[in-house]
């Protein structure tokens, strides 16, 4: 699966022992109504104007939990307050903007940070480390810098940096942004509790728009 297939911003968390029910508990959320936006195999193509700003979940192999979505910083804030619940990994990628990153929680704590920021630091081979990984983690970490200082894919357009949060995060809980689906995935629309807020009605005239009249 490519990130065209993806979408260009994804944001993602996934929590080791996390059961769905104490997930939309924590959350405030439940499962979006109408079986076709519940336990759909493949992924949501999750920057289609239906499924922009939605927030879904997926269970993984080894008892891990997933939940993703092109969703604002508001929601990120709301899915990394899962990690108090179990150990976390937290991702984000935006193709657009060069951006991914990957975080580890333990007890509800940052233990390190891995990021790629090509439009802020304007150079395509270097990573920002904060804390220590473990062995087999940095040694993915050291793998794809030796493969950028041999100038592995870069006539192919690869950017391997970019792709090291994916590959941390596959490591970890077996889901990555840049990688085919686990086997038998599937995934499940979340919305608030009683469902999704109206819109507020579009106002009609100029006379409307100015006195707020709808």
């Amino acid at each position: 699966m490519d990130d065209n297939e993806k979408g260009n911003d994804l944001f993602w968390v996934a929590v080791k022992g996390l059961s769905p029910e104490k997930a939309l508990a924590a959350l405030k959320m439940e499962y979006a109504d109408g079986a076709e936006a519940c336990d759909v195999p493949g992924f949501p193509d999750v920057d289609d104007g239906q499924f922009s700003e939605r927030i879904f979940s997926a269970q993984l192999a080894d008892d891990w939990l997933l939940l993703f979505g092109s969703i604002d910083e508001i929601d990120h804030q709301r899915l990394i307050r899962l990690a108090r619940l179990g150990p976390t990994f937290v991702g984000h990628k935006f193709r657009s903007g060069c951006f991914a990153e990957a975080h580890w929680y333990a007890e509800g704590r940052e233990v390190w940070s891995v990021d790629y920021d090509f439009e802020s630091r304007g150079r395509d081979d270097q990573l920002q480390i904060e804390g220590k990984l473990p062995e087999q983690l940095a040694a993915i970490i050291g793998e794809a810098y030796r493969a950028v200082a041999m100038q592995i894919g870069r006539d192919n357009g690869i950017d391997i940096l970019f792709e090291v949060p994916g590959k941390l995060s596959k490591a970890i809980c077996g889901f990555s942004p840049h990688e085919p689906l686990p086997d038998g995935f599937r995934w499940s629309m979340l919305q608030p509790i009683g469902g999704m807020p109206e819109p507020a009605p579009a106002p009609h005239g100029w006379l409307s728009r100015l006195f707020g009249r709808r």
